[in-house]
């Protein structure tokens, strides 16, 4: 089975490298790639192609054989701590996207005094990633090598349980929270101008675009839900002491829905997000051959 596991990651970390590489491309071919939105989706790409690289590497048993021998070195190495980190820094980009997305559409006066400030920018594509590689540092903390064999120490059962909680509290709970009622708001807000302001293009075509971007960013974070929350109901039982088979066909299914989220974003990004289909179209353009007759 435990072949099953490594085939399952090769197929979607290799899928996740080519759609997240391809999208960064793309991205940076973008005009207007250093606006807010499209820097943070950058950003996602980049973590996504990052999570996609450490599946392979973390996952397959070939790169992990034998282990480091320093105990801080085999600990990172079994407890997968670069794959699992990109995972939390993937969860927290996407919460600063709706958070952004927000405070460009409600508090739109103030989003566009402090939007070109750069370390607001800075701290907007950082924060994440500090985020995600340090909280999950206990999960190295409770990892330990004996005789070339890695396992889980928990200093207590109540420990294990509060992991559990603070793990489905940061992957699930505060994510939807969080998209529920921004995006709620968002679209009361934007229907309410769109009613009051039927004046000019140039608000018209301000409003398609922002509500381009948002529709495009629901769709991702529906995708995010629909692919975590088994995932996270699985691990918060077994971390309160349920069972949980890893060699069932519902790991399985936990494990691809899991990956294939690290892998779909680029392809929302092609069939929803403008900005993303007119560098794609201007890309294909150039790498075409031209006719020459």
């Amino acid at each position: 089975m435990a072949s099953t596991s490594t085939l399952l990651y090769s197929i979607f970390g290799s899928l996740g490298l080519f759609t997240n590489g391809f999208a960064i491309f793309i991205l940076l071919r973008l005009q207007n790639r250093f606006n807010s939105p499209n820097l943070l989706i950058f950003n996602q790409c980049v973590v996504d192609f990052l999570t996609s690289f450490f599946s392979i590497i973390q996952f397959v048993d070939k790169f992990n054989n034998p282990l480091p021998e320093s105990p801080v070195l085999a600990a990172i190495v079994c407890s997968k701590y670069f794959f699992w980190s990109c995972i939390f820094t993937s969860t927290g980009n996407l919460v600063v996207l709706t958070i952004d997305r927000y405070c460009a559409v409600i508090h739109s006066l103030k989003y566009n005094h402090v939007k070109n400030y750069k370390w607001v920018k800075c701290a907007a594509l950082v924060t994440p990633w500090i985020c995600g590689f340090t909280f999950i540092l206990y999960w190295v903390a409770i990892h330990r090598v004996v005789d070339g064999v890695c396992f889980q120490k928990w200093p207590s059962v109540q420990f294990q349980k509060l992991f559990g909680f603070l793990n489905f509290f940061y992957i699930e709970l505060a994510p939807l929270a969080i998209m529920l009622f921004v995006y709620v708001r968002i679209f009361n807000s934007l229907k309410t101008r769109v009613g009051e302001n039927s004046t000019t293009r140039n608000e018209h075509g301000n409003t398609a675009r922002r509500m381009n971007i948002i529709k495009t960013m629901l769709i991702v974070g529906v995708i995010y839900m629909i692919c975590w929350t088994p995932n996270q109901i699985a691990f918060l039982n077994f971390t309160f002491g349920g069972q949980f088979d890893f060699n069932g066909i519902f790991y399985y299914v936990v494990v691809v829905l899991s990956l294939f989220n690290s892998c779909v974003n680029p392809i929302i990004y092609t069939f929803k997000y403008k900005d993303f289909q007119e560098g794609l179209k201007k890309t294909l353009v150039c790498l075409l051959p031209r006719d020459t007759t």
